[in-house]
């Protein structure tokens, strides 16, 4: 009886595997609609974060302005706009998280960042991305980090100091005018081996602590970003 049993599935499996109709290739016209799905969801994604940006820098704008006429101060102007950098930041962050980072992959580690000890991984907003995934292109991840801020203090200048990163020309001047022009010091920290807007590095690398101790590690590799961006921009040629 088992050997009969053995034998019929056996057969039907053997049925089975031999009748199967190969795999069906993908036609030109199924491959160029694919393409196209993919393109415009790409697009999409990128139109929305030109929105978000938009709005930030609209309100970074208003805010200049203010600042300008006088109507807030050098101090409050900084406090602001470091906010809305953050409240939009997470905000992207946030929307574009299909990747969470559980750690720093290894290519940050040989770069020489570490991990701070104590404080706790907030895996809604840390990311990661790699240039083996195709749909990617390129290295980078962010770690945000929760805790006490003074503990986030000591950690973040721990992690710079042994990565060799030094503070960021913005946060010297800004710590410097409060320094000249107001009663309250600067809060948070900031190192970056790079300038926002002016100079980049062959990796972006940033450390920062926000006024309420958020600790975000930051490291772009920004040569195969840019490499990444030649390759999905759109052929204009005929």
């Amino acid at each position: 009886m088992m050997k009969r049993l053995v034998f019929s599935v056996f057969v039907l499996f053997a049925f089975g595997f031999f009748s199967c109709d190969p795999p069906r290739e993908e036609s030109q016209t199924e491959k160029f609609e694919r393409d196209l799905q993919a393109f415009n969801k790409k697009m999409d994604n990128v139109s929305q974060t030109i929105n978000i940006l938009e709005a930030l820098q609209k309100e970074l704008d208003q805010l200049e302005h203010q600042r300008a006429e006088g109507s807030i101060s050098e101090e409050e102007f900084n406090i602001r706009a470091n906010e809305l950098k953050d409240t939009y930041g997470r905000a992207l962050a946030k929307r574009d998280n299909l990747k969470p980072a559980t750690g720093l992959p290894q290519w940050a580690v040989q770069l020489g960042l570490t991990e701070p000890q104590g404080m706790t991984l907030d895996q809604a907003f840390s990311q990661i991305t790699s240039v083996e995934n195709n749909d990617e292109g390129f290295n980078s991840v962010t770690l945000v980090y929760t805790g006490n801020y003074e503990h986030a203090i000591n950690e973040a200048t721990r992690i710079a100091r042994l990565a060799g990163i030094p503070l960021g020309k913005d946060f010297v001047q800004a710590r410097e005018l409060a320094k000249t022009y107001s009663s309250s010091p600067v809060k948070g920290i900031a190192f970056m081996n790079f300038d926002p807007y002016l100079k980049d590095a062959p990796v972006n690398i940033s450390i920062t602590v926000d006024e309420v101790g958020v600790l975000t590690i930051s490291a772009v590799d920004v040569e195969q970003m840019k490499r990444q961006f030649e390759r999905s921009r759109p052929n204009d040629n005929p």
